[in-house]
């Protein structure tokens, strides 16, 4: 090989070099994960998440378990939180402003669309109730100042039944955390938590087991729950399907997101994506919760907030985003 060649060589395994630095330049050493509180369903997918970006990518993600979006959205939206989970209501709700956010958080970025988030109330296994109309009377955890998505979702729920905060016994809570312990307590009828959340498992053993009761799943009742709950939509956990589903059982369901602030690097967004895609299987064969978390439902047609640039580029080059993504994508991003 000639002098011309080695110098050849050498330059590009200089601006090889040169790139590959600024992509790691680009990507942080550590990322921070924002979840619900500990022992919440969100808190146990925010760690199976945050374990395989970190097994398979130069980024660490550290999970930070908050009372509830409210607490961190803020942060997000000025560019001082890199990753939280989101329910699709809480998406729409905080992008624009509306219902339970009285300011617009317009920096929320999609990274992927995950599984779904099955929520209903639940109850001793030996009581009598069984749906969410024999509720009426009962003392039920209420307010959630902490969380008020949940005060939402519950609020929604009950109205399925065509009950409201006035037809039931309200206990006031601060957030998740506190009405479970209201429960374990024995100041409550019945509870409200994920379907599957590690807490369940535990009020399980310490209160002689429990079980999730059912919303009313009627034409009308799901859409009086949809009016109050943005996205949600009924649907049947099957017997077994977690703790506490003791048989067939109709809950409030609706997408789950992982989001990120748009000021995250694009190359960071990608690499953490990359992971979730390629290492797929890693989350649901370890992770119950995220058994949903599947490639297929990553890019959705139903997306209400936008995608951020960087996990655009990865679904691109996989084949998943589409003509019709890049009009949706124009669309969110104009209101």
């Amino acid at each position: 090989m000639g002098k011309r060649g080695l110098i050849g060589i050498t330059i590009s395994l200089i601006v090889l070099t040169f790139w590959a630095g600024l992509a790691l330049a680009a990507s942080p050493r550590s990322a921070a994960l924002a979840t619900h509180a500990v022992g919440t369903g969100y808190n146990a997918m925010g760690v199976g998440i945050a374990t395989v970006v970190s097994r398979h990518t130069p980024i660490t993600v550290r999970v930070q378990p908050f009372a509830g979006p409210p607490a961190w959205l803020a942060d997000m939206d000025k560019g001082q939180q890199d990753m939280g989970i989101l329910t699709s209501a809480d998406a729409v709700s905080s992008y624009k402003g509306i219902i339970i956010y009285k300011k617009p958080f317009k920096n929320t970025r999609i990274l992927a669309v995950g599984g779904t988030l099955k929520l209903s109330f639940f109850v001793p296994k030996d009581s009598p109730i069984e749906t969410v109309a024999d509720l009426k009377g009962k003392r039920i955890p209420t307010d959630f100042p902490g969380i008020p998505i949940v005060r939402l979702s519950s609020t929604a729920a009950l109205a399925t039944a065509g009950l409201t905060y006035d037809d039931i016994t309200k206990v006031p809570v601060s957030d998740m955390a506190a009405s479970i312990q209201a429960y374990m307590e024995g100041r409550l009828d019945a509870g409200w938590i994920t379907v599957g959340a590690p807490a369940t498992q535990e009020l399980n053993t310490r209160k002689g087991g429990v079980k999730f009761i059912s919303i009313i799943s009627t034409p009308e009742g799901a859409k009086r729950m949809a009016d109050i709950y943005p996205g949600s939509y009924p649907s049947v956990a099957k017997v077994g399907f977690a703790t506490g589903i003791v048989k067939d059982t109709s809950v409030l369901t609706n997408d789950i997101y992982l989001v990120a602030g748009k000021d995250l690097s694009d190359e960071a967004a990608y690499t953490i994506v990359k992971a979730l895609w390629e290492f797929n299987q890693e989350l649901g064969a370890a992770y119950r919760l995220l058994e949903e978390w599947q490639r297929e439902r990553m890019v959705s047609s139903q997306a209400v907030i936008p995608y951020h640039p960087g996990a655009i580029r990865l679904f691109k080059e996989k084949g998943a985003w589409t003509k019709e993504m890049d009009a949706l994508q124009a669309k969110r991003m104009s209101e």
